[in-house]
């Protein structure tokens, strides 16, 4: 019984395997600064609905108190989101900071 020999695997880089090295093409689409942005500026636009919403129920103008509270719960959840976004960024930061060299 003749037991051949283990093929050539080519060469085999770990480094590369990882993506480590030299830097390739950048990833197609927005960044996260340009993703953040983006929903600092929807949170922006939804408070600022609720806002106007809210002055329109005191003036009398909006008769739908539903319409008012679903904007003020969908303002709110956006914000606690944006703020869990930015407590776990500032996570990363402080993990990295703590790291040594």
């Amino acid at each position: 019984m003749a037991i051949g020999g283990i093929k050539s695997l080519g060469s085999i880089d770990p480094a590369a395997a990882y993506g480590i090295g030299a830097p390739g093409k950048p990833a197609a689409g927005p960044s996260f600064v340009d993703q953040l942005q983006s929903a600092m500026g929807e949170v922006q636009e939804l408070q600022t609905r609720k806002s106007e919403l809210v002055e329109g129920m005191v003036a009398g103008e909006v008769s739908e108190v539903h319409d008012v509270m679903v904007a003020a719960k969908e303002a709110q959840l956006a914000f606690e989101l944006l703020l869990e976004v930015r407590n776990k960024l500032l996570e990363g930061y402080q993990e990295l900071m703590r790291m040594q060299v």
